[in-house]
C-alpha cells in the first residue's frame, strides 16, 4: 500500500503542472482553420456548424461517462479486487477481472506495480491478463463508438474482446501451471 500512496503523491506532483498539449493542439487547429475562413467562408461556416451539432450529440454521453468515472474511482479499491480474484475465485474472479479491466482508468504503466503486487498476494496470472486485455475497452469511448459505428458493431466488438481476453487468460494460466510443475 505504501507504493500505491507514493504513486498517488507522484501523480499529484505531475498533475499540478498545467498541461500545454491541449492548448497547443487548439491553437494549431485554429491556425489551420484561418485559411478556410479567408478563402471559403461558406465551408468554414458549414464546418463550424457540423462541429457544433457533433458537440450537442456527444455532450449528454460525456456527462454520463464523467459521473460513472467519478463513482468508479471513489468505490473501486485494489484490496477488494485481491479479495475476490484469488486462486479459488472461479467464475466470479473472471467476471470481476473483466469488469475491473473495463472500468480501470489512468496510464497503464501505473497499473503494472499494482498488478504485480496483486499477483504476489494470490491473484491468478490469467486474471491479470484478462484485466489488462479488457483495458482496451474504453468505457468513455463506447458512446462515441456507438454514435459513429452503430450499436451492433460496438456490441460485437466488445463481446469478442471480452471472450478473447478470457481465452488468453486461460492460456496464460495453463502456461504458468505447466511451468510450475
Amino acid at each position: 500500500m505504501k507504493k500505491n500512496t507514493e504513486n498517488k503523491s507522484l501523480n499529484k506532483k505531475k498533475s499540478s503542472k498545467p498541461r500545454k498539449g491541449p492548448w497547443i493542439f487548439m491553437f494549431v487547429s485554429l491556425i489551420l482553420y484561418l485559411p478556410v475562413i479567408i478563402f471559403d467562408k461558406t465551408k468554414a461556416i458549414e464546418a463550424a456548424n457540423n462541429f457544433y451539432h457533433l458537440v450537442l450529440e456527444i455532450f449528454p454521453f460525456l456527462i454520463i461517462v464523467f459521473v460513472l468515472m467519478v463513482l468508479i474511482n471513489l468505490f473501486l479499491k485494489t484490496s477488494t479486487l485481491v479479495k475476490y480474484m484469488g486462486k479459488e475465485s472461479g467464475l466470479k474472479g473472471w467476471i470481476i477481472a473483466i469488469i475491473a479491466g473495463i472500468l480501470s482508468m489512468g496510464a497503464i504503466y501505473l497499473w503494472f506495480p499494482i498488478l504485480k503486487d496483486m499477483m504476489k498476494k494470490g491473484v491468478k496470472p490469467g486474471l491479470i491478463a484478462v484485466f489488462l486485455y479488457n483495458r482496451g475497452i474504453k468505457l468513455h469511448w463506447l458512446p462515441l463508438m456507438t454514435l459513429f459505428f452503430g450499436l451492433k458493431y460496438v456490441v460485437i466488438l466488445t463481446t469478442v474482446t471480452i471472450l478473447v481476453s478470457v481465452l488468453q487468460g486461460i492460456i496464460i494460466d495453463f502456461i504458468f501451471v505447466k511451468r510450475k510443475s
